[in-house]
């Protein structure tokens, strides 16, 4: 029997960035894009409470204001939309 030990972090190394990372979030617009997950209606507003905690003057696009289970595949053309809402960043999927 041969068995294979995975890494239980889910961690992923990310090397290919389509847009540089903000150096913070202060006065920036953060869309909320949900894969429609396990619970993303309660994980954003704790997410977007706990940011305003860090950074007070951050606006958010709620994930009321997009499709929902968003993504390339699924609306291809997710990117212009949040382009259009005028988004500085994005939080993506979020929950399970």
């Amino acid at each position: 029997m041969r068995l294979e030990v995975l890494n239980p972090s889910g961690t992923v190394e990310v090397t290919d960035l389509y847009a540089h990372r903000l150096a913070n979030l202060d006065g920036k617009k953060i869309g909320e894009l949900s894969n429609g997950g396990w619970e993303y209606e309660r994980t954003f507003p704790r997410i977007r409470e706990l940011i305003l905690k860090r950074f007070p003057n951050v606006k958010f696009v709620p994930y009321t204001k997009f499709p929902i289970g968003t993504s390339e595949i699924s609306v291809p053309n997710i990117s212009d939309i949040v382009s259009k809402m005028g988004c500085d960043a994005v939080i993506g999927g979020n929950a399970g």
